[in-house]
């Protein structure tokens, strides 16, 4: 049989036509795809989930395929497989099984490396078909199905349909996941935003109230400063007019002091804020007695509370440590801005103040103290507003009471910078209780200073002491001056730095009383070229150096001390401070000015050398050696003087030779004659001499020769006053 003949045979035209039978259903399978894809994309667009997605994709499988079970796994977030969607669902335990089987001989893993769907024979004569859902970013999941019998239904178009499907699945599955992105993204800015909007309406509220507050506060500011103000220059106005009977200029005079105090006590307030707030405020650590503090801090305002008709008690824990360390100032600041308070605020009744311990662990104690009152009472809303800065409880009570609407808002931040806090309970009405709390170390009583016999101590009448005044306002001037002249003191009084500092060159002085602000030389360049300046001349003691400044604060203590101060004074300047201060470190007799001689300085009296508890010239003493017989003390004092002039000659003479040894035998000479007649300070410095010379060191002989000359002097002067003629 021919070639041709067997092409025409019927088997071979059936064989024909069941191809392009087939041939023609599959181009209408895809033509009904591309028909159905519009669908297809409407089912994805409404599709909120990884689910739906699946789902829509399993309808619009099953209208291109016969499969017998079709599945969606989903690839989680640790590289696991979930399966997600089965269909039928009662499939859903099969396909399971198959996967974990395919799982386990790697065909699961060979199919995610393939783009094209894997067909794999089971043992029920069905085929697995395995193909990646995935996108050029990642694996988004695994298509799995089964067909009943061989693989013969689904040729190469059928399997380009199929992947075309699960491409467009996959990037579905990417949009929905970076929508969902998108979404979350959109609605957390959404909340950030609201939220800022809402803490933007808070802060700008605070700030339409802040600056309410501060209107109010400048508004009340202006008051409180203008009524005292008044008050002095209106009483001075009357008493410079004249005419007055002493009870009347008494009585202004009161009056301005009362007005002048007031205003020290809002300016003090301004001031004690600016500095916390600044966070330029520090607290000493000194021992102090608990219950002495709080009694004298009472006891200064129970002469208010008396005048107001208001008893005033308090007790003090027994459970209080006796001493503590810490800053006994604020402590009773804080006290008393809370009793005057109580003061101002009660009309009748009483107030009671209850100092406690909270707790006592190892060195730490933690102090409670209440402050008790019958007053007005605050309203609830405003118990903690109170503590703000420039807040009262209502507007009405500056008109009313007065005050800066500080005092609390300072007390809040003195008891945080002391580790504790304040708190207030309170019913209009009835009256309030303030708590606070605060920390401190426990001491040893050994360490507490008796004041009142410090104050008595320095209450003695001081030596007359020669004093170098650098103050550039004339009325500060006059009011040291008053002070000091009627009791002896000699005041030198310098405009400014640059006039302090001639004055002192050219001159001695036993103290300096330095201004800061000054013009052309502050006060503390004064001080460091005055230091200088005694370097220069070898002046080994130099004088005091006391600031008097209106800054009160730790660090601005440093900053004198920095500059060569000793120590300082808080303007206004009151009396008996500035005496205090000055018997502190001019203790005993102390010398006049000295002249320059040979272009360097002669030193000061040699008392500020020597340790003040040593004596001039201890009479006592040496009327014990001469058996109680003070009719020979003018004798022995005479023959000390009349030895000791020629030995400070040879002095002289041995320390232009530089004979050290010459120096040794003068100074060891006066030594012995000085000690025979307790010349006690003449007789240390001679023995300082004698005992540098003996090592062969001259440097600081020439200063401690103009030392002894003037300690020689002052020796000379104290026996005159004593009545000893020699």
């Amino acid at each position: 049989m021919s070639d041709q003949n067997i092409s025409r045979s019927p088997e071979f035209l059936q064989e024909r036509i069941s191809y392009l039978e087939e041939s023609n259903l599959r181009f209408i399978s895809i033509f009904e795809m591309l028909a159905s894809s519009s669908e297809y994309q409407g089912d994805l667009s409404r599709a909120k989930d990884e689910e739906a997605i699946y789902r829509a994709t399993i309808c619009q499988l099953r209208r291109l395929f016969p499969f017998q079970s079709i599945g969606f796994l989903s690839c989680e977030s640790d590289g696991s497989f979930e399966l997600l969607a089965a269909d039928p669902a009662i499939a859903q335990d099969t396909l399971q099984s198959l996967i974990d089987t395919r799982m386990m001989d790697g065909t699961f893993a060979w199919a995610l490396n393939r783009n094209q769907a894997v067909l794999v024979p089971t043992e029920t004569g069905e085929t697995l078909i395995l193909q990646v859902v995935a996108t050029q970013s990642r694996v988004r999941g695994m298509f799995v199905a089964t067909l009943p019998g061989n693989s013969a239904a689904l040729d190469a178009p059928s399997l380009n349909a199929l992947t075309i499907v699960l491409h467009t699945c996959a990037y579905a599955l990417e949009s929905t996941v970076l929508y969902g992105m998108l979404h979350d993204h959109t609605q957390h800015l959404e909340e950030r935003v609201q939220l800022r909007t809402r803490d933007l309406e808070e802060a700008r509220l605070q700030a339409e109230a802040a600056s309410l507050a501060k209107s109010d506060f400048l508004a009340n500011m202006s008051h409180e400063i203008r009524t005292p103000m008044n008050g002095v220059i209106g009483m001075t106005e009357l008493m410079l007019q004249g005419g007055l009977t002493p009870q009347k200029e008494k009585q202004y005079l009161n009056a301005i002091k009362d007005s002048a105090d007031s205003l020290m006590l809002i300016i003090n307030d301004i001031l004690d804020f600016s500095k916390i707030e600044a966070g330029k405020f520090t607290l000493e650590n000194k021992p102090f007695c608990p219950r002495d503090a709080v009694k004298r801090c009472l006891g200064i305002l129970s002469v208010r509370a008396e005048e107001k008709g208001l008893q005033m008690f308090h007790q003090v824990d027994s459970a209080v440590p006796a001493c503590l360390v810490g800053d006994q100032g604020r402590l009773r600041q804080v006290l008393t801005n809370l009793v005057g308070n109580a003061i101002k605020f009660c009309q009748h009744g009483n107030i009671s103040v209850e100092v406690g311990l909270k707790s006592n662990n190892a060195d730490k104690v933690v102090l409670h103290i209440r402050v008790n009152d019958t007053g007005i009472g605050i309203p609830e809303e405003a118990c903690q507003r109170i503590f703000n800065q420039f807040e009262q409880a209502d507007s009405s009570t500056t008109r009313k009471f007065g005050g800066t609407g500080l005092g609390l808002a300072i007390c809040k931040k003195l008891v945080e910078l002391m580790d504790g806090e304040i708190w207030v309970e309170s019913q209009v009405g009835t009256g309030s209780c303030f708590h606070f709390t605060s920390q401190f170390l426990l001491g040893d009583e050994k360490l507490l200073i008796d004041e009142e016999a410090i104050t008595d101590s320095s209450s003695a009448r001081q030596t007359p002491l020669t004093i170098l005044l650098a103050e550039d306002v004339e009325i500060n001037r006059t009011l040291v001056q008053a002070i000091l002249e009627p009791h002896g003191h000699v005041v030198i009084c310098a405009e400014n730095g640059r006039k302090a500092l001639e004055a002192y060159t050219s001159r001695a002085f036993d103290v300096v009383l330095m201004d800061i602000q000054m013009p052309e030389m502050d006060g503390l360049q004064a001080s460091r070229a005055i230091r200088e300046f005694e370097r220069e001349y070898g002046r080994e003691v130099p004088a005091p150096i006391l600031a008097m400044t209106a800054f009160a604060g730790n660090e601005d203590r440093q900053v004198c001390i920095d500059a060569g101060m000793n120590d300082y004074l808080t303007k206004p300047i009151k009396p008996l401070q500035l005496v205090q201060l000055l018997n502190k470190y001019c203790a005993g007799p102390t010398g006049s000015a000295v002249e320059l001689t040979g272009g360097g300085l002669a030193t000061a009296a040699a008392a500020n050398e020597l340790n003040g508890a040593i004596a001039v010239f201890d009479q006592d003493d040496l009327l014990e050696r001469l058996g109680g017989r003070p009719e020979m003390i003018p004798r022995f004092v005479g023959l000390f003087c009349k030895g000791v002039l020629p030995q400070l000659e040879g002095l002289v003479t041995a320390l232009a030779a530089e004979d050290a040894d010459g120096v040794r035998r003068h100074a060891h000479a006066i030594k012995g004659a000085a000690a025979n007649i307790s010349a006690l300070r003449i007789q240390q410095l001679a023995a300082t001499m004698e005992t540098t010379a003996k090592e062969g060191d001259l440097t600081e002989v020439p200063q401690r020769l103009a030392m002894l000359h003037q300690e020689y002097r002052t020796f000379t002067e104290t026996i005159s006053a004593l009545g000893i003629a020699v």
